[in-house]
């Protein structure tokens, strides 16, 4: 964690279990059938591993790469740019998942930025970031609520036992 500045989205609560969300979250071959802030993301759930993404600001796609630093399997994952100390901005996401009970959980994303530049970039990106991270948050509830419904469909269905 970084001290500075920090960007947030909403937290959002999702009627769907905490094990269902993470999956799709970190699930990064398959961001663009929901998010719509950052549709393209390639990476495996590896420390110190890049993840490569497309993100979108308001200003179309931006390439960016980061690198992923935190894994709480089921939690808590996190990403973050080089930070160099010569950079004059550094910045970590970091995207958790609460249980809240046994079919719903929270999720909420949250950029520290730190350095020199983080305080310009914040006047310039600030806004767009939050923005971005609250469609990625509601994609996410969006998302992840339609894919438990059809799971409870499936499993309540006149199929059921039907083999």
């Amino acid at each position: 964690m970084i001290e500075g500045l920090t960007v947030s989205s909403d937290v959002v609560e999702i009627e769907a279990p905490a094990a269902l969300v993470w999956d799709v979250l970190v699930d990064f071959a398959n961001y663009g059938k929901w998010n719509t802030f950052c549709p393209v993301a390639e990476a495996e759930l590896v420390l110190d591993t890049p993840i490569r993404m497309q993100v979108d600001l308001g200003f179309g796609l931006q390439e960016q790469v980061e690198y992923i630093c935190l894994i709480e399997p089921g939690y808590r994952v996190a990403w973050r740019m080089e930070n160099r100390p010569e950079d004059p901005i550094h910045a970590v996401r970091t995207q958790t998942i609460e249980p809240l009970g046994k079919n719903c959980c929270s999720y909420v994303s949250v950029d520290e930025f730190g350095g020199p530049g983080a305080e310009e970039m914040m006047g310039a990106l600030g806004k767009p970031v939050e923005t971005g991270f609250n469609r990625c948050a509601y994609d996410l509830k969006a998302y992840c609520e339609k894919r438990f419904a059809a799971m409870r469909m499936r499993c309540s269905g006149p199929d059921r036992g039907v083999m």
